[in-house]
C-alpha cells in the first residue's frame, strides 16, 4: 500500500596482510531492500501480522509486437495498470521474470508469487516422479530463489504449474524451506489426486510436503464455501486458501467476480486469488490486425485459447477490469437509509490493511433521471485506521440541493441517484483525481424527505411519448391479403402476414400517399441467439460441439441462429394505453417459434461445421415456443409494444430472450439512460452505475479480438438513436460510452431526427444492445477485420433476459441464477420515431 525501500550497499575489499586496518575496494554491489514479515498461521497468510487479501492476477510475458521479448516500458505499463485497477499481487506465470519486474514491484507496492520455470502438462504424472529430471527441476528452483531472494515484493515461491505431484516437488519444497524459511511455498498440484489432474483432494495427507498454501485453480464458489465451512474446520487446517487461478478471462468473460469476492470477504481462510490471466496473447500481423493460433499456418494450434486476458494485446483494459476494480476497492461507502435522518449520512469503511485514507478525498454527484445536477467534494476522515469505519455527515449535499437555482429538476417521478467516489488528491500514491472507489445509491426516499419528490408519479421523460410535432388524426386500419396496414398522413405501418414482422414508414403529415420510400423501423422479430462468448463455447473448437458443459453447440442444434414464425395469426383490436385516454388501434400477432438447425453455414467456424457434418445438421425444424406481440398505435405515431415469448419446457440454458429490429444506419448516435457507461451483464454489473451516457455505434466492435456477444447494458430506462451531433459530446467522436455532461433529456432529444425507445416502467427491466451487426454475422467472423458493417442498418436488441457470462472456457460455467430456462418472458416498451 505504501512501500518504503532502503538502499543496501555492499563493498568487497582486499585486506592488507601486513595491516588489517588497511583495505582496498575490489567490487561494489547495491540493491533496494525492504523490511517485512510473511508467515502462515491460523488459516491466514499474514504480511506484517495482517491477513491481507490477495487481489492478484497471473501475468505472462507478452508483447503484441515482440512476442516474448517484452520491453521495460511494457512491464512498467503492466504494473501501473494493475495498481490503477486495484490489483495488489502478481503471479509470474509460469517462470521467473526479468529482474526489472521485481524492482518495479518493490517500488510500486505489489506482492509477487515467484514461480519456477517448471510445467509438464503433457507428461503430468511422469516427470514429477522421474529421477532423470530431478536435478533440472531443483536447479530451476534454486536459481530463482537465489537470484530474487532480496526483493521484498516476493512474498512467496511457487514450485511451478501443472506438473503433477511427486518426489521432485517435495524435494524442491524441502530445499526452499531449508534455504529460505522467511516465505511460504505454494504448489497447486499438491491437492490433486495421486494420479491424474482430476478434482481437487483437500484431504490429501501429504500435501503439506509440497505447499504452505491451499491454492486450487478454478474452484466453484460452492467449493470455496464448502472448504471454508466444512473441510478446513474438520481438518483443523492452518493453511489459507488462495486460488492460484480463477475467473478465466477469455473473451467477454469474468462473470460472477462479485459473487467470488462476496464469499472471500465473508469466510475466514479464503484470502483471494490470481485471475487468469493478464493479457490477450495476440500478435500484430503485417496488415496491422491481431493474429492468434492457426493464423500463421501453424498445426497443431489452440486457436484463440491464449486470447484470455484482462487487457487487450495493445494493453487496453477490457470491461472486466472495471468490475474487478469495484469488487476489491479499498474504500466502501454505506448510506444510512433512515427516514429520521435530516441529512446525508455515510459510513466510510477503510478496507486497507496498513494505511489510512489521508491520500484520498471524497466526491459526490446527485443525478436526476441519470443527468448530473449538482455535485461537490468532501473530506474523508483523517487518520481512519485500517480495517475500521466511521460515520460522517455531509451537510453540503443537502445544502447544495436546496440551494440549487433550477427548481425544474425536482419533478415528481424523477429517479434520483447519489454517486460517491474516493479519489487521489495528489502526492506519490496516485494520479490526482483518479478514482479508486465508487458507489451509487438510489435516494428518492431522501428527496421525498426534503419534499422534492413524490412517490408514485411516472418519470417526466414519459411526457414526450404523448407529444406530437404536428397534429395527426387517429390512424385507420386497412386489411389487405398479405398484410394489415395502419396509417395516417404522418406514418404508415405494414404488418406482414407471412413473416409476422412489420415496417414503419414516416409520412409528410399532409398526404396519405406520401410516405418515405425506405422504412424507418423494420424486421422486428423474436431474438433468441447470441454470438457465443468463449465461455458459451469456443467456436473454433469443434470438439465442444457436443460438450454438455458448453451450451453453444446446443443452441446451434436448436437452430436458434435461424428462427422463423409460423402458423401466424393477426388480430385487429384497440386499447387505451395512457391512463384512460381514448382507445387506439392495436394489432396482435400470434405465432409459433421454430428453429432451423444448420440453415446458416459458417465456413471456418469448426463448431458450426460439426453440426453440418452430423445427423442433426439435416434435422427438421425444432419448436422453440410461442410468440405474441401486441402493437398499439397512437395518433402521434408512438407505438406501445407488448411482446410475450413462452419457451417450451424443453428449453434450458438459453442465450437470451428478446426482440431485434433494424433502424437506418444514419442513426448512429446512441444516448441512453441505463447502467453503464461500460458494457454489463447480469453476473458482471456491480461496477455499472445508472446514468445517461452517449457513444457512437462503432463501425467494428473493438472490445475483443474474436467477435462475440458484447455491448449489453442492463436496466435500460430509455435509448435514443439519432444522427450524429458533435456538440452533444463536446466535439468528440465517442467510440467508448461516456457520461453526457451539462445536458438534459430535452437537449438530447429536442430538434433531432431519431428513434426513442422507452421501457414501459411497469416493473420491466430491459437490456439493450445497438450494433451494426446481427449476432449471426458476429458469430461467423474469426477476427474483427473480417466484419463488414451494414451500410443500411443498425440493429437494436432489447432483452427481457440474457444469459450471464460465467467463466466456462476454463472453469465454472454460468451460475444457475444467471441462466435462462423455460417460462414466459415479456418485453414491453414504447417506440417513438422523432422528426426534425
Amino acid at each position: 500500500e505504501s512501500p518504503t525501500l532502503y538502499r543496501l550497499r555492499a563493498t568487497l575489499v582486499r585486506i592488507d596482510p601486513a595491516d588489517p586496518n588497511v583495505t582496498a575496494g575490489i567490487d561494489v554491489f547495491g540493491c533496494n531492500i525492504g523490511f517485512r514479515n510473511v508467515e502462515v498461521k491460523n488459516r491466514e497468510l499474514l504480511v506484517n501480522g495482517k491477513p491481507v487479501l490477495i487481489k492478484g492476477v497471473n501475468r505472462h510475458d507478452h508483447s503484441f509486437t515482440g512476442g516474448k521479448a517484452v520491453t521495460p516500458d511494457e512491464i512498467l505499463q503492466d504494473l501501473r495498470l494493475m495498481k490503477q485497477y486495484n490489483f495488489n499481487a502478481v503471479r509470474t506465470a509460469h517462470y521467473p521474470n526479468d529482474p526489472y519486474l521485481y524492482d518495479t514491484a518493490d517500488k510500486l507496492g505489489l506482492y509477487v508469487i515467484n514461480e519456477a520455470n517448471i510445467e509438464c502438462h503433457g507428461h503430468y504424472d511422469m516427470i514429477c516422479r522421474e529421477n532423470a529430471y530431478t536435478a533440472a527441476m531443483l536447479d530451476r528452483t534454486q536459481r530463482m530463489v537465489v537470484r530474487d531472494q532480496n526483493h521484498p515484493s516476493v512474498v512467496g515461491w511457487s514450485l511451478g504449474n501443472e506438473a503433477g505431484y511427486g518426489p521432485n516437488q517435495t524435494m524442491a519444497y524441502g530445499w526452499i524451506r531449508g534455504y529460505d524459511g522467511s516465505r511460504p511455498v505454494q504448489y497447486e498440484g499438491a491437492h490433486r489426486p495421486v494420479w491424474g489432474q482430476l478434482q481437487h483432494d483437500y484431504d490429501r495427507e501429504d500435501s503439506n510436503l509440497g505447499t504452505d498454501i491451499v491454492c486450487p485453480m478454478y474452484p466453484t464458489i460452492e467449493e470455496l464455501v464448502g472448504w471454508a465451512k466444512e473441510i478446513a474446520p474438520r481438518r483443523n487446517e492452518m493453511r489459507p486458501l488462495i486460488m492460484c487461478e480463477y475467473a478465466h478471462a477469455m473473451g467477454n468473460s469474468s462473470g460472477s467476480l462479485a459473487d467470488y469476492w462476496k464469499v472471500i470477504k465473508e469466510h475466514k481462510g479464503l484470502q483471494g486469488g490470481f485471475i487468469w490471466d493478464w493479457i490477450d496473447q495476440g500478435l500484430r500481423d503485417e496488415n496491422g490486425n491481431i493474429a492468434y493460433g492457426g493464423d500463421y499456418g501453424d498445426v497443431p494450434h489452440d486457436a484463440n485459447f491464449n486470447i484470455n486476458g484482462m487487457i487487450s494485446p495493445e494493453r487496453m483494459p477490457h470491461p472486466a477490469m472495471i468490475e474487478f476494480k469495484k469488487c476489491v476497492q479499498p474504500v466502501d461507502f454505506v448510506l444510512k437509509d433512515d427516514l429520521l435522518v435530516e441529512s446525508f449520512v455515510l459510513r466510510v469503511i477503510n478496507r486497507r490493511f496498513f494505511t489510512t485514507l489521508d491520500d484520498l478525498e471524497g466526491r459526490w454527484t446527485l443525478k436526476a433521471d441519470g443527468f448530473a445536477v449538482v455535485g461537490g467534494s468532501f473530506p474523508l476522515p483523517k487518520g481512519l485506521l485500517p480495517q475500521t469505519s466511521i460515520t460522517i455527515t455531509i451537510p453540503e449535499i443537502k445544502e447544495t440541493i436546496l440551494g440549487h437555482d433550477d427548481r425544474a429538476v425536482w419533478v415528481d417521478g424523477t429517479e434520483f441517484h447519489l454517486d460517491v467516489a474516493a479519489s487521489y488528491h495528489g502526492g506519490e500514491s496516485g494520479v490526482s483525481g483518479e478514482e479508486v472507489a465508487t458507489e451509487q445509491f438510489q435516494v428518492n426516499r431522501h428527496m421525498r424527505q426534503m419534499q422534492l419528490s413524490s412517490a408514485d408519479a411516472k418519470p417526466p421523460y414519459f411526457e414526450i411519448l404523448r407529444e406530437s410535432t404536428e397534429k395527426c388524426p387517429m390512424p385507420k386500419v386497412t386489411k389487405h391479403k398479405d398484410f394489415v396496414e395502419v396509417s395516417s398522413p404522418c406514418f404508415m405501418i405494414k404488418f406482414n402476414q407471412r413473416t409476422a414482422s412489420f415496417e414503419y414508414f414516416l409520412g409528410d403529415g399532409r398526404n396519405h400517399a406520401d410516405y418515405d420510400a425506405k422504412a424507418y423501423i423494420w424486421d422486428m422479430m423474436p431474438n433468441l441467439f447470441r454470438a457465443g462468448t468463449d465461455n458459451d463455447g469456443v467456436k473454433q473448437n469443434g470438439t465442444q460441439f457436443d460438450d454438455e458443459s458448453k451450451p453453444l453447440g446446443q443452441w446451434l442444434r436448436l437452430g436458434l441462429d435461424c428462427i422463423s414464425l409460423e402458423d401466424i395469426k393477426i388480430e385487429v383490436g384497440s386499447q387505451s394505453v395512457d391512463d384512460g385516454q381514448q382507445e387506439s388501434p392495436s394489432i396482435t400477432t400470434r405465432a409459433l417459434i421454430y428453429g432451423h438447425p444448420g440453415s446458416v453455414v459458417y465456413p471456418g467456424i469448426a463448431l458450426a461445421e460439426k453440426l453440418q457434418q452430423s445427423d442433426e445438421g439435416a434435422r427438421p425444424r425444432v419448436k422453440i415456443g410461442r410468440w405474441v406481440q401486441r402493437v398499439t398505435v397512437r395518433d402521434n405515431g408512438c407505438l406501445f409494444i407488448q411482446a410475450r415469448i413462452e419457451l417450451d419446457e424443453s428449453m434450458n440454458d438459453m442465450p437470451r430472450v428478446g426482440v431485434q429490429f433494424a433502424v437506418p444506419a444514419g442513426l448512429r448516435q446512441s444516448c441512453f439512460f441505463a447502467d453503464g457507461p461500460h458494457e454489463n451483464y447480469c453476473d458482471r454489473n456491480l461496477s455499472a452505475h445508472a446514468g445517461v451516457f452517449g457513444e457512437v455505434v462503432p463501425e467494428r466492435p473493438s472490445s475483443y479480438v474474436v467477435p462475440q456477444e458484447q455491448g449489453n447494458r442492463m436496466n435500460m430506462r430509455w435509448l435514443f438513436l439519432s444522427e450524429y451531433d458533435s456538440s452533444l459530446f463536446g466535439g468528440d467522436l465517442l467510440m467508448k460510452a461516456k457520461p453526457i455532461e451539462n445536458s438534459s433529456f430535452e437537449s438530447v432529444t429536442s430538434g433531432k431526427k431519431g428513434i426513442l425507445i422507452v421501457s414501459s416502467g411497469a416493473g420491466d427491466s430491459l437490456q439493450f444492445t445497438a450494433s451494426r451487426y446481427t449476432d449471426a454475422q458476429l458469430f461467423a467472423a474469426r477476427h474483427t477485420h473480417e466484419l463488414e458493417p451494414s451500410k443500411d442498418s443498425i440493429y437494436v436488441r432489447l432483452d427481457s433476459a440474457q444469459r450471464g457470462l460465467g467463466t466456462g472456457s476454463c472453469g465454472p460455467q454460468t451460475l444457475p441464477d444467471y441462466q435462462i430456462n423455460a417460462g414466459v418472458y415479456e418485453i414491453n416498451f414504447w417506440l417513438k420515431p422523432m422528426r426534425l
